[in-house]
């Protein structure tokens, strides 16, 4: 990765932008980490030139880094799976999920933003920080990697294998999915406004797109059974992978050819290993530099597992081959790179991203496949009361200003855009959108991708579409000060804009805004309706019961005519008691009084206080209302809002 890409060269940039750190003492820091063999952080930290707050206001002030509330949802298993216990303890990092080759990670110490180029490069994938409480982060650390004392592999003695167990079984989702769709018709008198649909639709699992793992064989007689084997534990350093051997399944692809520099051969190469790893159900392919050689490894199940291995020598035909896939022919092999193309691999529509990173040692390439997703679900589908969708339809038809989206990391704000998007290209309308990573692709919106490796902002690809003549321009994911002023100068100029922004609700999400150095009466001024949601879990409609909670009593505003309905679990719900999940949303029109105390630069409370005179339904209420409806538990309500 070049200086000018890693994590750790743009704090130490934004550090000396905001006259934290002078141009010599940055040389001088830089000079003495690289002998040393340290990283920056540990020689600002020795040399005490910037404190961890300091570092913190530039991430999130500076760069955009947002604040996360880490109890308000739950990190995706298969993000835990890419980072190993021992590494999110040492570390001090909990990883939130991946979407397309970037794990978005949370840091309690805004100096450990210096470790994660590191880590980075160890787990062979780009690393996006967000912040959250540092006792947030440990408590969930251990919640999710449990105690941190797991016993070593070590060779199994017996011949005989152990049984595997139900409980066994029921951690592999793979089984469950074996079986058909549990009836909600149950349900349907109570969820009417709020179609069943699969978590994976939000947190990007594409647990649908997986075929379904075969039984596991069960030997007739012991005396039969081969001697056992270990299985496979998949490497989790480059070291590990370099001392590994190609595991079975990958006698098929043969780096031979490259030998051969001959461009059909290396075609036909690329076809094989795109293949290949559709039909092991790989979610990556990495071409990693190592020493004298380079490694093709694939990512299956959360692990890196060594395929094959050729001299380095040989790397840069295959390297092409993949560059000519995905269209990147003409980038120089000395600069970072990012494309995106759709392709039919396999029996199966994918989405293929492939990125590249000049390295000392040789390119480093990643190939991202994920399932093409379907058009974007409508707003009702996502949970929203009529009323809510018809002011947003009314907004997106007619509506001038800031469209503000507000929920946290992996919150479904994205979702929402994306049926925002759609509304108003079905309606006519002409919508330019900026993203950092394509979720849904519709024909009808001029969709602009940002290359994270690429210098240029977000501000400026927002910038760029003010002058293309469009009635509807969207960001999804604004970051800097420089952002938010533009969707403020686009507002100004007549147009819609639509964007979202990392907040737990409206209020805190404007209150964020000015803490950005937002000019409060230009902001009170663009602002239009605004948006939060969350996301909930679903009840099992199979089986569901009621269930006496404390976590009720907890909950502002509940009867006594509430009951508490929960799923105990079942092979329906993988024994998790849930069943997909859906939004909970509160909507604001922002009226004179509410506009009235942003152009003062009210604090979050305030913001709040005027909403509810104004009002708007909050997020308390419209989660209640899930749970008097038997869709939603108690405790599930008091996970994601924290009323305890």
């Amino acid at each position: 990765m070049s200086d000018a890409t890693t994590i750790s060269s743009r704090v130490l940039d934004s550090l000396v932008g905001a006259g934290l750190l002078t141009v010599e003492q940055l040389a001088g820091v830089t000079e003495q980490a690289n002998a040393r063999g340290v990283g920056p952080g540990i020689v600002l930290a020795e040399r005490g030139l910037v404190s961890a707050a300091d570092v913190a206001s530039v991430l999130e002030h500076e760069m955009g880094v947002p604040r996360v509330d880490l109890s308000s949802y739950a990190p995706e298993d298969a993000a835990l799976a890419l980072v190993p216990s021992a590494v999110a303890r040492a570390r001090r990092m909990l990883p939130l999920f991946d979407i397309e080759g970037m794990l978005t990670v949370a840091i309690g110490d805004a100096m450990d933003v210096f470790v994660l180029d590191e880590i980075a490069a160890s787990l062979g994938m780009e690393l996006e920080p967000v912040l959250a409480e540092a006792s947030a982060v440990e408590n969930a650390i251990a919640t999710y990697y449990g105690d941190d004392t797991a016993p070593e592999l070590e060779p199994v003695p017996e011949p005989e294998p152990e049984p595997v167990s139900e409980s066994e079984l029921d951690l592999a989702p793979s089984y469950a999915d074996e079986l058909p769709p549990p009836p909600i018709a149950e349900f349907g008198e109570i969820i009417d406004d709020a179609p069943m649909f699969a978590a994976s639709d939000f947190f990007d699992e594409h647990a649908e797109d997986i075929e379904a793992t075969p039984s596991v064989p069960v030997a007739p007689e012991p005396e039969e059974q081969p001697e056992v084997v270990v299985p496979v534990v998949p490497a989790e350093t480059i070291e590990q992978i370099a001392e590994s051997k190609p595991t079975v399944g990958a006698a098929t692809i043969d780096l031979d050819v490259l030998a051969v520099a001959d461009s059909r051969k290396i075609a036909v190469l690329v076809t094989e290993i795109l293949e290949n790893a559709v039909a092991r159900e790989a979610t990556m392919i990495h071409l990693l530099p190592y020493k004298d050689d380079f490694f093709l490894v694939y990512r299956i199940k959360g692990g890196l597992e060594k395929v094959a291995s050729a001299p380095l020598s040989m790397q840069g035909a295959l390297v092409d081959g993949l560059k000519s896939f995905a269209k990147m022919s003409g980038v120089l092999a000395s600069r970072p790179a990012l494309s995106r193309v759709r392709a039919h691999i396999g029996d199966k529509d994918l989405v293929v991203t492939v990125s590249t990173v000049p390295t000392i040692a040789g390119q480093r390439l990643v190939v991202s496949l994920a399932p093409h997703r379907a058009e974007p679900r409508g707003l009702a589908d996502l949970g929203m009361s009529g009323a809510e969708v018809r002011a947003l339809h009314a907004m997106v038809e007619r509506g001038r200003g800031i469209l503000l989206v507000c929920s946290p990391v992996a919150g479904g704000g994205s979702a929402t855009y994306y049926a925002l998007l759609a509304r108003a290209a079905s309606v006519g309308k002409t919508v330019y959108s900026v993203e950092r990573s394509v979720e849904y692709e519709i024909p009808a919106v001029a969709q602009v991708m940002i290359n994270t490796a690429s210098p240029v902002p977000a501000a400026n690809y927002l910038a760029a579409g003010l002058r293309q003549d469009t009635d509807v321009v969207a960001v999804d994911g604004l970051r800097t000060v420089e952002d938010v002023h533009l969707a403020v100068e686009a507002a100004g100029l007549g147009k819609l804009v639509i964007v979202t922004f990392p907040a737990a609700d409206i209020a805190s999400g404007v209150s964020r805004m000015l803490e950005l150095g937002v000019e409060p009466h230009s902001l009170a001024s663009a602002l239009t309706l605004g948006v939060g949601q969350r996301l909930v879990r679903l009840n099992c409609p199979n089986c569901t019961i009621e269930v006496a909670s404390d976590a009720l009593g907890r909950i502002p505003g509940v009867t006594p005519d509430v009951i508490n309905k929960t799923g105990t679990g079942c092979p329906n719900c993988g024994k998790s008691g849930f069943r997909g999940a859906i939004g909970i949303f509160e909507v604001l029109p922002f009226t004179e009084p509410v506009r009235a105390k942003v152009a003062v630069g009210a604090s979050a409370v305030g913001i709040a206080e005027a909403a509810g005179t104004a009002g708007m339904r909050p997020l308390l209420a419209s989660g209640l209302a899930r749970v008097r409806a038997g869709a939603v538990s108690a405790d599930e309500l008091d996970r994601v809002l924290r009323f305890s």
